[in-house]
């Protein structure tokens, strides 16, 4: 970058901050520009690097967003493919800015990570200026920020979009970007980008809704007669009650009458016939089977919309038998191990003994022991905490809760600690290799002593909980490095139950059927041979909750009928057809290194091609003219 140009554009900023001129850009720049010298204290005339996160910061960010990220990484792929020969790359930020994952040109690595468009890197507000993360995050809202609309000189060369992705409460989880670092100098250029990346977030959102309100209604709208059942644009989740508990940001933008997306006006808790004419008793008659006149529904404004369902809470046609076991069919399809669980769990639901629940990540030690409380305690409280991730100075109080005045910054009525919360049902601790080892010791004492104290009291309050405990970790490892209490391990593992990896059960496709939801009747969905096989031979790494997040963004965004390219491409290059790395070079070389031709050839896309070469460690020798 030029030093006059550099110059120029610190005095533009500076005349917009003392309002000396009025300078054509859009209002958002102009209004980020300010906020970004009046709050944020940024100084135009001192650039900044690019800000990278270490590893284990960045691996703590990825760790919180981890579901989200599943859902969204088909749609991160598929974004990538439509913009992939206009040199942008794609990446998914929290809501703190930070960029938990990106696709862009691996050619380009160096070049990418110095500009910051790459993973790990900030684009918060306050650490980068305006840009489209940043600003997104501030205002909530779908931005492009192009060239010299960035307030720091250093980020010029580049244009940037960006989309929020809300979830299904209404509260900004994340934001999609797509950015180039070099692009024609006319805006409306990016026209087309901010399309995209609008729609793909709204996917997105739409796929997290399915994926978190399996059990219950989603209901679908549409304003067009034509792609209503194919490209919706707005869901709610029902309860059987008609309430809404889960909605996408349109489909409250749509509700509300204002058309506003405000925070007093969310549609959370309100009933769907508060908005829609519609009578809950057809809600299960509004499936794909229905016709199209079936299926129209007006708002109480008189605006007609499209309506389908595609998940419903009641079960119809089980694919697999009734054994005797009240867990068969909800648990396994069959699978030997968990049948053994199954089996061992009904005879001791009834029995008040503490359960140790061990199993890699994502292999459902929490969706068992939601089972296990309804067997025995399903009309009392079920609380889920989650040790690794409540910060290390926060877990005492809300485990245990406080009086008032305890310490600054303590609500004024003092607080009721999660575990006195759970009294009379159900406590899960997720995750409790994780817990302080200073803690430890007053766990163990709530537990023998069957009483908590809050923090700042010297008062018993005594509770009934059944206290179920999960780890990925080793605990009896652990106890011997001295890490974990040993009396605390013997009191929590009354019976230990080991659930087993996705890739050692013999049920997949069982499993894939059930997350399908092809049991239900009116949203069925067909699996094609190839498809199915891929699936099949995937060794599901995050296991359970991987392949759900996987198979509902899958479904959502097909259209009746999934295939094998509609697969996640991780899931694509551990496939049986793809061809081998070996015969791929060769391929390459015969077709002259042509990545639009090999693609082709091999019918997959062209980042499938670029991931292969890396995995196989194949160098392009870029030919005069250059690579495609």
């Amino acid at each position: 970058m030029e030093k006059s140009q550099s110059l120029s554009h610190v005095q533009e900023i500076q005349k917009v901050i003392h309002e000396k001129s009025l300078i054509p850009r859009d209002l958002a720049i102009l209004e980020s520009w300010k906020r970004c010298v009046q709050l944020h204290s940024l100084d135009p005339l001192i650039s900044k690097d690019a800000y990278i996160l270490p590893e284990a910061k960045l691996k703590q960010h990825q760790e919180q967003l981890e579901d989200l990220m599943r859902t969204a990484r088909f749609g991160l792929e598929t974004l990538y493919q439509e913009i992939v020969g206009q040199n942008y790359v794609v990446l998914l930020t929290d809501a703190e800015g930070v960029t938990v994952d990106y696709i862009g040109d691996p050619y380009k690595d160096d070049e990418l990570k110095q500009a910051g468009l790459y993973l790990g890197s900030e684009w918060s507000e306050h650490r980068a200026g305006t840009c489209g993360i940043g600003s997104c995050i501030y205002t909530g809202e779908p931005i492009t920020v192009h060239q010299t609309d960035h307030f720091d000189a250093s980020h010029i060369s580049l244009t940037c979009t960006a989309a929020p992705i809300y979830n299904p409460l209404g509260e900004l989880s994340a934001v999609l970007d797509v950015s180039a670092l070099h692009s024609p100098e006319i805006k409306q250029s990016q026209a087309f980008a901010q399309h995209l990346v609008r729609l793909w977030a709204i996917r997105i959102e739409m796929a997290v809704l399915v994926n978190n309100f399996q059990s219950e209604w989603i209901i679908t709208f549409s304003k067009s007669s034509v792609f209503f059942a194919v490209a919706p644009e707005y869901a709610v989740a029902l309860d059987e009650n008609g309430r809404i508990t889960g909605a996408t940001r349109n489909a409250t933008m749509l509700f509300n009458s204002t058309g506003s997306f405000l925070l007093n006006q969310q549609i959370i808790g309100t009933s769907v016939t508060d908005y829609l004419e519609i009578d809950l008793e057809d809600v299960p008659k509004l499936g794909r089977t229905a016709s199209v006149n079936e299926r129209i529904v007006r708002m109480h404004n008189g605006e007609t919309l499209f309506v389908t369902v595609i998940s419903t809470k009641k079960k119809t046609n089980n694919i697999i038998p009734n054994s005797g076991s009240r867990a068969y069919g909800i648990l396994h399809g069959g699978d030997p191990q968990v049948e053994r669980i199954a089996q061992k769990i009904e005879k001791i639901a009834q029995i008040e003994v503490n359960i140790l629940l061990h199993g890699e990540t994502g292999t459902g030690k929490e969706f068992l022991s939601k089972y296990i409380h309804k067997l025995r305690r399903s009309n009392k409280p079920f609380i889920a905490i989650n040790c690794a991730s409540i910060p290390e100075n926060l877990i005492e109080s809300e485990l245990f809760g406080y009086t008032p005045g305890t310490f600054t910054g303590a609500r004024r009525e003092g607080k009721i600690g999660l575990i006195e919360q759970a009294n009379g049902g159900t406590l899960f601790l997720d995750e409790i290799g994780d817990m302080p080892f200073n803690l430890q010791a007053r766990l163990l004492r709530v537990l023998s002593e069957k009483e908590v104290v809050r923090i700042g009291s010297s008062a018993t309050k005594a509770i009934d909980v059944r206290v179920i405990s999960a780890s990925h970790r080793d605990l009896r490892k652990l106890v011997a490095e001295g890490k974990f209490r040993e009396d605390l391990y013997y009191r929590i593992a009354g019976i230990t139950f080991c659930l087993p990896p996705l890739r050692e059960r013999k049920d997949l496709e069982w499993l894939i059927g059930k997350f399908l939801g092809n049991e239900k009747e009116n949203d069925s969905i067909s699996l094609e041979p190839k498809a199915k096989q891929a699936l099949l031979e995937y060794k599901w790494p995050g296991n359970i909750r991987q392949m759900v997040n996987t198979l509902s963004l899958t479904k959502a965004l097909s259209e009746g009928s999934i295939s094998f390219h509609d697969l996640p491409e991780e899931v694509q290059l551990n496939s049986t057809y793809n061809s081998s790395d070996e015969s791929l070079e060769d391929l390459l070389e015969g077709l002259n290194w042509n990545i639009t031709a090999v693609a082709n050839y091999l019918g997959c896309e062209r980042s499938t091609i670029y991931r292969r070469m890396k995995k196989a460690k194949i160098v392009i020798e870029r030919p005069d003219k250059g690579l495609e």
